[in-house]
């Protein structure tokens, strides 16, 4: 334990010798918050719900022929309604069965305002455009009533995508500059240095990593005009434990690549890969099948899933993304020792 204080001491004053690098990593954040929350992706290929048994509109022919909707046709109006609180469809068309009441209620979760949004602006739009014969009106309701808006749903993934971003530059950049310095050689290969070092390294940049995003957001949050959330410590704890697990992946790739060059290209690509596939933008729902299965196999998911649960107030699975982090936190950690007992020379 004497030994992990030590290195992390080391590490934290090495940090805040370094002014330039902490105010491009708080600019960075920011940039991040304000410049890509303000770009607004829409979804395409959503699975759509459609009640209508009896068959009294052309609605499955007209959703499918937007090219936006995969139509599922439900005869069982509950089972339609649990799917959608399960989130397996996007929105929910009940054409109502009473001859004397013409009409189509437009049903959404309520969780996800990029897909209330595009209904209420658009998408509902282009279906009545392409289908003249429609003369049902339409009405919209929603399973959960929610107070936040589209750039609070956006801010709320994006920071999961900076605790990757954060984490992954701190742990690279200092890990394999003090590597060529030879400061960690030294340390590695005295006793029992190996595994103060890996504990040091990832919990100082989780600490390092913490502050700037926490910094980030409390700049920005009053100019923007996004939520934080009432759970104050509910967030804490979720990018805590979010940069964390991407320090630890973040240390295996710094084992792996050896170079910052090679190790800044490789995050970086990843990084974009990451936040377009993990939900944080486009629903998870509305990708093709390959890219759902990728998604939730990977940690970004799970740290989106729980931001946005402490950040919204919406339905998240906590456990299941706690524990798959820490998973992967451990799974990395091991990973890294393995990668710098074989090496044993340098990165």
């Amino acid at each position: 334990m004497h030994a992990i204080l030590a290195i992390m001491y080391k590490d934290i004053l090495q940090w805040t010798r370094r002014p330039l690098y902490f105010g491009a990593s708080v600019m960075l954040a920011i940039l991040i918050l304000v410049c890509v929350g303000n770009t607004i992706s829409g979804a395409n290929d959503m699975p759509f719900g459609l009640y209508d048994p009896a068959g009294i509109s052309e609605l499955s022919k007209h959703l499918t022929d937007t090219k936006r909707f995969r139509v599922r046709v439900y005869d069982d109006l509950e089972k339609a309604k649990g799917d959608l609180a399960r989130e397996k469809i996007v929105a929910l068309a009940n054409v109502s069965q009473d001859p004397l009441e013409d009409s189509v209620q437009i049903l959404s979760s309520g969780n996800n305002p990029l897909i209330d949004d595009q209904i209420a602006m658009g998408l509902l739009a282009v279906l009545t455009q392409r289908a003249k014969e429609l003369s049902i009106p339409l009405h919209s309701a929603a399973l959960f009533q929610v107070n936040f808006g589209l750039r609070d749903y956006i801010t709320s993934g994006l920071v999961a995508y900076l605790c990757y971003v954060l984490a992954s530059m701190n742990v690279g950049f200092s890990w394999i500059y003090e590597w060529m310095e030879r400061t960690y050689r030294q340390i590695v290969f005295a006793p029992g240095g190996l595994n103060a070092a890996i504990v040091a390294k990832t919990l100082t940049v989780t600490l390092e990593a913490s502050l700037v995003l926490w910094l980030a957001l409390g700049i920005t949050s009053p100019i923007v005009g996004f939520t934080l959330g009432g759970n104050f410590f509910g967030l804490l704890g979720a990018t805590v434990l979010s940069v964390f697990t991407f320090a630890c992946i973040g240390l295996c790739f710094a084992c792996v690549l050896k170079t910052i060059r090679i190790y800044t290209m490789t995050v970086s690509i990843l990084g974009v890969a990451l936040m377009f596939v993990s939900g944080i933008i486009t629903p998870v729902k509305a990708m093709p099948g390959w890219e759902q299965k990728l998604a939730m196999a990977l940690p970004m998911y799970y740290a989106a899933d729980m931001t946005k649960g402490v950040m919204l107030g919406i339905p998240a699975d906590y456990t299941r993304d706690i524990l798959i982090l820490i998973s992967w936190s451990f799974a990395s950690l091991w990973l890294a020792r393995f990668l710098l007992i074989r090496s044993k020379a340098s990165i």
